[in-house]
Protein backbone atom coordinates (compact mmCIF):
# COMPACT_ATOMS: atom_id res chain seq x y z
CA UNK A 1 0.00 0.00 0.00
CA UNK A 2 1.19 3.46 -0.72
CA UNK A 3 0.96 6.54 1.39
CA UNK A 4 -0.33 9.83 -0.20
CA UNK A 5 1.75 12.81 0.19
CA UNK A 6 0.65 15.51 2.41
CA UNK A 7 -0.35 18.60 0.25
CA UNK A 8 0.30 22.07 2.41
CA UNK A 9 -1.32 24.94 1.16
CA UNK A 10 -2.47 26.41 4.81
CA UNK A 11 -0.50 24.87 7.37
CA UNK A 12 1.58 22.45 8.68
CA UNK A 13 1.27 18.47 8.18
CA UNK A 14 -1.59 17.97 10.53
CA UNK A 15 -3.06 14.20 11.67
CA UNK A 16 -7.27 14.25 12.03
CA UNK A 17 -7.78 13.03 15.34
CA UNK A 18 -9.92 14.76 18.11
CA UNK A 19 -12.73 17.05 16.16
CA UNK A 20 -12.14 20.46 17.48
CA UNK A 21 -14.91 19.83 19.95
CA UNK A 22 -12.81 18.11 21.66
CA UNK A 23 -9.79 20.56 21.90
CA UNK A 24 -10.34 22.52 25.49
CA UNK A 25 -9.06 25.53 27.34
CA UNK A 26 -6.90 23.73 28.92
CA UNK A 27 -4.29 23.35 25.60
CA UNK A 28 -4.43 27.34 26.06
CA UNK A 29 -3.89 27.34 29.08
CA UNK A 30 -0.77 24.85 29.37
CA UNK A 31 1.04 26.13 25.83
CA UNK A 32 3.27 28.52 26.27
CA UNK A 33 2.75 32.14 24.38
CA UNK A 34 4.09 30.39 21.26
CA UNK A 35 4.61 26.70 20.33
CA UNK A 36 6.46 24.75 17.47
CA UNK A 37 4.01 22.55 15.64
CA UNK A 38 6.69 21.52 13.28
CA UNK A 39 10.63 23.29 13.26
CA UNK A 40 9.13 25.78 10.68
CA UNK A 41 5.83 26.81 12.02
CA UNK A 42 5.38 28.84 14.91
CA UNK A 43 1.65 28.18 16.82
CA UNK A 44 0.19 30.82 18.97
CA UNK A 45 -3.28 29.61 20.70
CA UNK A 46 -3.40 32.60 23.38
CA UNK A 47 -6.43 35.66 22.59
CA UNK A 48 -3.68 38.39 22.68
CA UNK A 49 -1.04 36.66 20.68
CA UNK A 50 -3.42 35.50 17.96
CA UNK A 51 -4.97 38.87 17.53
CA UNK A 52 -1.69 40.50 17.03
CA UNK A 53 -1.14 38.10 14.05
CA UNK A 54 -4.01 38.46 12.65
CA UNK A 55 -4.37 42.74 12.49
CA UNK A 56 -0.37 43.68 12.58
CA UNK A 57 0.65 44.60 8.91
CA UNK A 58 4.31 42.82 10.32
CA UNK A 59 2.22 39.59 8.85
CA UNK A 60 1.09 38.61 5.42
CA UNK A 61 -1.00 35.91 3.77
CA UNK A 62 0.77 33.23 1.80
CA UNK A 63 0.32 34.25 -1.95
CA UNK A 64 0.91 32.79 -5.50
CA UNK A 65 5.09 33.79 -4.67
CA UNK A 66 4.98 32.03 -1.85
CA UNK A 67 3.22 29.00 -3.39
CA UNK A 68 5.86 29.43 -6.50
CA UNK A 69 8.25 29.21 -4.26
CA UNK A 70 7.35 26.54 -1.74
CA UNK A 71 4.94 24.55 -3.87
CA UNK A 72 6.25 24.29 -7.53
CA UNK A 73 3.47 22.98 -9.71
CA UNK A 74 0.66 23.83 -7.60
CA UNK A 75 -0.49 25.63 -10.96
CA UNK A 76 -1.86 22.16 -11.71
CA UNK A 77 -4.14 22.13 -9.45
CA UNK A 78 -7.52 23.08 -10.91
CA UNK A 79 -8.95 23.31 -7.40
CA UNK A 80 -5.53 25.74 -6.46
CA UNK A 81 -6.37 27.77 -9.47
CA UNK A 82 -10.02 28.62 -8.77
CA UNK A 83 -10.10 28.61 -4.96
CA UNK A 84 -6.09 29.19 -3.91
CA UNK A 85 -6.18 32.98 -5.56
CA UNK A 86 -8.74 34.32 -4.48
CA UNK A 87 -8.25 37.95 -2.26
CA UNK A 88 -7.34 35.83 1.01
CA UNK A 89 -4.18 35.00 -0.73
CA UNK A 90 -2.82 38.29 -1.69
CA UNK A 91 -1.29 40.86 -0.26
CA UNK A 92 -0.65 45.01 -0.21
CA UNK A 93 -1.96 46.23 -3.50
CA UNK A 94 -3.76 43.20 -5.47
CA UNK A 95 -5.19 42.44 -1.86
CA UNK A 96 -6.95 46.00 -1.66
CA UNK A 97 -7.97 45.59 -5.66
CA UNK A 98 -9.49 42.49 -5.36
CA UNK A 99 -11.02 43.09 -2.12
CA UNK A 100 -12.63 46.65 -3.86
CA UNK A 101 -14.14 44.56 -6.42
CA UNK A 102 -16.06 42.89 -4.20
CA UNK A 103 -16.72 45.07 -1.56
CA UNK A 104 -20.03 46.56 -3.18
CA UNK A 105 -21.85 43.65 -3.19
CA UNK A 106 -21.52 44.19 0.34
CA UNK A 107 -23.21 47.64 0.81
CA UNK A 108 -25.64 48.67 2.74
CA UNK A 109 -28.09 49.06 -0.11
CA UNK A 110 -27.13 45.28 -0.97
CA UNK A 111 -27.55 44.29 2.57
CA UNK A 112 -31.24 46.29 2.74
CA UNK A 113 -32.03 43.62 -0.73
CA UNK A 114 -30.45 40.54 1.20
CA UNK A 115 -32.33 41.37 4.20
CA UNK A 116 -35.86 40.83 1.81
CA UNK A 117 -34.21 37.43 0.71
CA UNK A 118 -33.33 36.11 4.23
CA UNK A 119 -36.55 37.17 5.40
CA UNK A 120 -38.42 35.52 2.95
CA UNK A 121 -36.85 32.25 2.24
CA UNK A 122 -37.28 31.90 6.25
CA UNK A 123 -40.85 32.22 6.40
CA UNK A 124 -41.38 30.18 3.51
CA UNK A 125 -39.14 27.40 5.64
CA UNK A 126 -40.59 27.52 8.70
CA UNK A 127 -44.17 27.62 7.48
CA UNK A 128 -43.35 24.07 5.99
CA UNK A 129 -41.90 23.16 8.94
CA UNK A 130 -44.95 23.98 10.53
CA UNK A 131 -46.85 21.49 8.52
CA UNK A 132 -44.66 18.73 10.77
CA UNK A 133 -46.90 17.38 13.31
CA UNK A 134 -46.15 18.24 17.08
CA UNK A 135 -43.36 16.25 18.50
CA UNK A 136 -41.96 15.51 15.45
CA UNK A 137 -38.09 15.06 14.95
CA UNK A 138 -36.34 16.80 12.17
CA UNK A 139 -32.94 17.83 10.67
CA UNK A 140 -33.14 21.72 11.43
CA UNK A 141 -29.89 22.20 9.05
CA UNK A 142 -31.36 20.50 6.34
CA UNK A 143 -34.76 21.56 5.88
CA UNK A 144 -34.20 25.19 7.01
CA UNK A 145 -30.25 26.64 7.99
CA UNK A 146 -28.75 25.40 4.95
CA UNK A 147 -31.47 26.41 2.67
CA UNK A 148 -31.42 30.06 3.85
CA UNK A 149 -27.97 29.97 3.95
CA UNK A 150 -28.37 28.49 -0.12
CA UNK A 151 -30.41 31.27 -1.14
CA UNK A 152 -28.63 33.79 0.77
CA UNK A 153 -25.62 32.80 -1.04
CA UNK A 154 -26.92 32.19 -4.52
CA UNK A 155 -28.87 35.72 -4.26
CA UNK A 156 -25.25 37.55 -3.01
CA UNK A 157 -23.42 36.04 -6.35
CA UNK A 158 -26.24 36.12 -8.46
CA UNK A 159 -27.06 32.72 -9.16
CA UNK A 160 -30.37 31.48 -9.37
CA UNK A 161 -31.70 29.80 -6.09
CA UNK A 162 -32.80 26.55 -7.33
CA UNK A 163 -28.40 26.06 -8.46
CA UNK A 164 -27.90 26.41 -4.51
CA UNK A 165 -27.90 22.34 -3.78
CA UNK A 166 -25.79 21.73 -6.76
CA UNK A 167 -23.44 24.80 -6.17
CA UNK A 168 -23.17 23.97 -2.30
CA UNK A 169 -22.20 20.58 -2.74
CA UNK A 170 -19.22 21.48 -5.16
CA UNK A 171 -18.27 24.27 -2.98
CA UNK A 172 -17.48 21.65 0.32
CA UNK A 173 -14.55 20.03 -1.61
CA UNK A 174 -12.70 23.07 -2.38
CA UNK A 175 -13.34 24.30 1.46
CA UNK A 176 -11.48 21.15 2.70
CA UNK A 177 -8.34 23.14 0.55
CA UNK A 178 -8.19 25.52 3.36
CA UNK A 179 -7.12 22.49 6.00
CA UNK A 180 -3.46 21.96 7.01
CA UNK A 181 -1.64 19.14 5.70
CA UNK A 182 -4.74 18.19 3.25
CA UNK A 183 -3.73 14.97 0.92
CA UNK A 184 -3.76 13.62 -2.74
CA UNK A 185 -7.66 12.20 -2.31
CA UNK A 186 -8.67 15.92 -1.01
CA UNK A 187 -6.55 17.59 -3.61
CA UNK A 188 -8.32 14.93 -6.12
CA UNK A 189 -11.96 15.95 -4.77
CA UNK A 190 -11.00 19.54 -4.85
CA UNK A 191 -9.91 19.64 -8.17
CA UNK A 192 -12.96 17.45 -9.56
CA UNK A 193 -15.61 20.09 -8.10
CA UNK A 194 -13.74 23.08 -9.45
CA UNK A 195 -13.88 21.69 -13.22
CA UNK A 196 -17.40 21.48 -12.57
CA UNK A 197 -18.12 24.31 -10.89
CA UNK A 198 -16.05 27.04 -13.29
CA UNK A 199 -17.75 26.72 -16.16
CA UNK A 200 -20.82 27.91 -14.23
CA UNK A 201 -18.78 30.91 -12.98
CA UNK A 202 -17.59 31.63 -16.30
CA UNK A 203 -20.86 31.31 -18.28
CA UNK A 204 -22.25 33.97 -15.47
CA UNK A 205 -19.03 36.69 -15.50
CA UNK A 206 -19.77 36.28 -19.15
CA UNK A 207 -23.67 36.99 -18.54
CA UNK A 208 -23.06 39.72 -16.45
CA UNK A 209 -20.65 41.40 -18.88
CA UNK A 210 -23.24 41.77 -21.27
CA UNK A 211 -26.03 42.62 -18.72
CA UNK A 212 -24.86 43.57 -15.40
CA UNK A 213 -26.88 43.76 -12.17
CA UNK A 214 -26.76 44.28 -8.75
CA UNK A 215 -24.71 41.60 -7.53
CA UNK A 216 -21.20 40.36 -7.02
CA UNK A 217 -20.90 38.53 -10.16
CA UNK A 218 -21.72 42.05 -12.04
CA UNK A 219 -19.29 43.93 -9.57
CA UNK A 220 -16.82 41.25 -10.54
CA UNK A 221 -16.99 41.29 -13.99
CA UNK A 222 -16.64 44.81 -14.13
CA UNK A 223 -13.61 45.25 -12.82
CA UNK A 224 -11.62 41.77 -12.61
CA UNK A 225 -10.48 39.47 -15.60
CA UNK A 226 -12.06 35.70 -16.05
CA UNK A 227 -9.85 33.90 -13.78
CA UNK A 228 -10.12 36.98 -10.89
CA UNK A 229 -13.81 37.19 -11.15
CA UNK A 230 -14.23 33.19 -11.25
CA UNK A 231 -12.16 33.02 -7.57
CA UNK A 232 -14.28 36.22 -6.30
CA UNK A 233 -17.31 34.03 -6.85
CA UNK A 234 -15.76 31.08 -5.35
CA UNK A 235 -14.81 33.02 -2.45
CA UNK A 236 -18.26 34.77 -2.39
CA UNK A 237 -19.83 31.52 -2.45
CA UNK A 238 -18.43 29.60 0.42
CA UNK A 239 -18.91 32.76 2.56
CA UNK A 240 -22.07 33.14 1.81
CA UNK A 241 -22.85 29.38 2.36
CA UNK A 242 -21.13 27.43 4.99
CA UNK A 243 -19.44 30.56 7.74
CA UNK A 244 -22.80 31.29 8.38
CA UNK A 245 -24.71 28.30 8.52
CA UNK A 246 -21.87 27.63 11.19
CA UNK A 247 -23.26 30.50 12.81
CA UNK A 248 -26.92 29.85 12.80
CA UNK A 249 -26.72 25.79 13.53
CA UNK A 250 -24.59 26.62 16.62
CA UNK A 251 -26.49 29.72 17.97
CA UNK A 252 -29.84 27.55 17.36
CA UNK A 253 -28.39 24.97 19.66
CA UNK A 254 -27.59 26.46 22.08
CA UNK A 255 -30.37 28.88 22.62
CA UNK A 256 -32.52 26.01 22.70
CA UNK A 257 -31.59 25.21 26.37
CA UNK A 258 -30.34 28.84 27.52
CA UNK A 259 -32.66 31.26 29.93
CA UNK A 260 -31.81 33.85 26.79
CA UNK A 261 -33.92 32.12 24.67
CA UNK A 262 -36.76 34.33 25.32
CA UNK A 263 -34.88 37.46 25.05
CA UNK A 264 -33.67 36.60 21.39
CA UNK A 265 -37.64 35.19 20.54
CA UNK A 266 -38.41 38.35 21.29
CA UNK A 267 -36.58 40.23 18.79
CA UNK A 268 -34.76 42.26 21.65
CA UNK A 269 -31.82 43.93 19.95
CA UNK A 270 -29.02 43.60 22.74
CA UNK A 271 -30.44 39.80 23.17
CA UNK A 272 -29.87 38.73 19.66
CA UNK A 273 -26.77 40.96 19.26
CA UNK A 274 -24.54 39.31 22.02
CA UNK A 275 -26.08 35.92 21.57
CA UNK A 276 -24.75 36.05 18.03
CA UNK A 277 -21.71 37.30 19.29
CA UNK A 278 -21.26 34.40 21.64
CA UNK A 279 -22.57 31.76 19.18
CA UNK A 280 -19.12 33.26 17.21
CA UNK A 281 -16.96 32.74 20.04
CA UNK A 282 -17.83 29.60 20.51
CA UNK A 283 -17.89 27.98 16.70
CA UNK A 284 -15.65 30.15 14.70
CA UNK A 285 -16.03 29.47 11.10
CA UNK A 286 -12.47 29.77 10.20
CA UNK A 287 -10.83 27.51 13.30
CA UNK A 288 -7.14 29.04 11.55
CA UNK A 289 -4.75 31.74 9.91
CA UNK A 290 -1.64 30.77 8.84
CA UNK A 291 0.64 33.97 8.41
CA UNK A 292 4.33 34.78 7.30
CA UNK A 293 6.47 37.43 8.99
CA UNK A 294 7.15 39.96 6.48
CA UNK A 295 10.14 41.06 8.94
CA UNK A 296 11.64 40.37 12.41
CA UNK A 297 8.62 41.23 14.74
CA UNK A 298 7.43 40.10 18.34
CA UNK A 299 4.37 38.48 19.59
CA UNK A 300 3.90 38.60 23.27
CA UNK A 301 7.25 37.07 25.06
CA UNK A 302 7.86 35.35 21.48
CA UNK A 303 10.89 36.42 18.67
CA UNK A 304 9.36 35.95 15.16
CA UNK A 305 12.12 35.84 12.20
CA UNK A 306 11.74 37.76 9.46
CA UNK A 307 10.23 34.92 6.82
CA UNK A 308 8.71 32.66 10.06
CA UNK A 309 5.57 31.04 9.19
CA UNK A 310 2.94 31.02 11.70
CA UNK A 311 -0.43 29.78 12.63
CA UNK A 312 -2.58 31.61 15.02
CA UNK A 313 -5.65 29.06 16.50
CA UNK A 314 -8.80 32.05 16.11
CA UNK A 315 -10.91 28.67 17.72
CA UNK A 316 -8.28 28.73 20.73
CA UNK A 317 -8.16 31.95 20.93
CA UNK A 318 -11.32 32.81 21.46
CA UNK A 319 -11.43 30.02 24.41
CA UNK A 320 -8.65 31.83 26.35
CA UNK A 321 -9.69 31.48 29.96
CA UNK A 322 -7.36 35.30 29.91
CA UNK A 323 -9.78 36.75 27.80
CA UNK A 324 -13.08 35.25 28.19
CA UNK A 325 -14.02 34.06 31.96
CA UNK A 326 -15.83 30.66 32.16
CA UNK A 327 -14.67 29.97 28.63
CA UNK A 328 -16.45 26.65 27.68
CA UNK A 329 -19.57 27.87 28.79
CA UNK A 330 -22.21 29.39 25.85
CA UNK A 331 -23.28 32.78 27.61
CA UNK A 332 -25.70 34.30 25.58
CA UNK A 333 -25.65 37.39 27.97
CA UNK A 334 -21.80 37.96 28.13
CA UNK A 335 -20.71 41.18 27.87
CA UNK A 336 -17.82 43.50 26.35
CA UNK A 337 -17.27 39.95 24.34
CA UNK A 338 -14.90 40.14 21.34
CA UNK A 339 -14.11 37.20 19.60
CA UNK A 340 -11.53 36.74 16.55
CA UNK A 341 -14.21 35.19 14.63
CA UNK A 342 -14.15 37.24 11.68
CA UNK A 343 -10.23 37.47 11.74
CA UNK A 344 -8.63 41.21 11.86
CA UNK A 345 -6.69 43.53 9.80
CA UNK A 346 -6.87 43.89 5.78
CA UNK A 347 -8.13 40.80 6.04
CA UNK A 348 -11.45 40.72 8.34
CA UNK A 349 -14.09 39.13 6.86
CA UNK A 350 -16.11 41.23 3.72
CA UNK A 351 -19.01 39.27 4.58
CA UNK A 352 -19.19 39.69 8.21
CA UNK A 353 -22.27 41.90 8.30
CA UNK A 354 -24.43 40.11 5.75
CA UNK A 355 -23.83 36.56 8.21
CA UNK A 356 -24.98 38.63 11.62
CA UNK A 357 -27.85 39.89 9.39
CA UNK A 358 -29.11 36.65 9.13
CA UNK A 359 -28.46 35.25 12.25
CA UNK A 360 -30.59 38.53 13.64
CA UNK A 361 -33.36 37.24 11.19
CA UNK A 362 -33.40 33.43 11.56
CA UNK A 363 -32.60 33.39 15.10
CA UNK A 364 -35.59 35.31 16.71
CA UNK A 365 -38.00 33.80 13.85
CA UNK A 366 -37.11 30.11 14.34
CA UNK A 367 -37.67 30.70 18.28
CA UNK A 368 -40.59 32.79 17.85
CA UNK A 369 -42.42 29.76 15.84
CA UNK A 370 -41.50 27.19 18.11
CA UNK A 371 -41.10 28.23 21.45
CA UNK A 372 -41.15 24.75 22.80
CA UNK A 373 -38.87 23.20 20.20
CA UNK A 374 -36.20 21.05 22.02
CA UNK A 375 -32.76 19.11 21.25
CA UNK A 376 -33.24 15.93 19.41
CA UNK A 377 -29.71 14.70 19.99
CA UNK A 378 -26.34 16.00 19.43
CA UNK A 379 -25.55 18.02 16.73
CA UNK A 380 -22.70 15.99 13.72
CA UNK A 381 -20.12 17.74 12.47
CA UNK A 382 -18.39 17.95 9.54
CA UNK A 383 -14.73 16.19 9.01
CA UNK A 384 -12.46 19.53 8.70
CA UNK A 385 -10.29 21.02 11.02
CA UNK A 386 -10.60 24.72 9.50
CA UNK A 387 -14.10 25.76 7.58
CA UNK A 388 -15.84 24.19 10.62
CA UNK A 389 -19.44 23.23 10.92
CA UNK A 390 -22.11 20.63 11.49
CA UNK A 391 -23.97 18.43 8.71
CA UNK A 392 -27.73 17.82 10.75
CA UNK A 393 -29.24 19.70 13.61
CA UNK A 394 -31.78 17.24 15.20
CA UNK A 395 -34.78 18.89 17.43
CA UNK A 396 -38.32 17.78 18.25
CA UNK A 397 -40.63 20.29 17.05
CA UNK A 398 -42.98 21.75 19.14
CA UNK A 399 -45.47 25.24 18.75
Amino acid sequence: MTRSRAVDFVGFSYRKGKSYVQRTTDRVRQSGPGVQGRPDVLVFRRYADVSVVARDPAFVVKDAGWFDAHLPGWRQSAGMRLFGTHMLFHNGASHQRLRRAMAPAFSPARLRSLREVVRTVTEQRLALLAEQPSGAVVDLHALLTAPVTRSTGCALVGLPEEDGPRVHELVQPLLALLDPGIGLLTLTRADRAANALRPCLDALVAERRARPKDDLASFAAASLDDDEAASALSLGLAGGFDTTLTLLDYAISGLLTSPARAAVASGEDTAVNTAINEALRLSAPIGLITRIARHEVTVGSVRVPAGQEVMAWICDANRDPEQFPEPGSFEPQRPASRPLSFGGGPHYCLGAQLAKLEASLVLPAVLRRFPRMTPAGPMRPNDRINVRGWTELPVTLAP
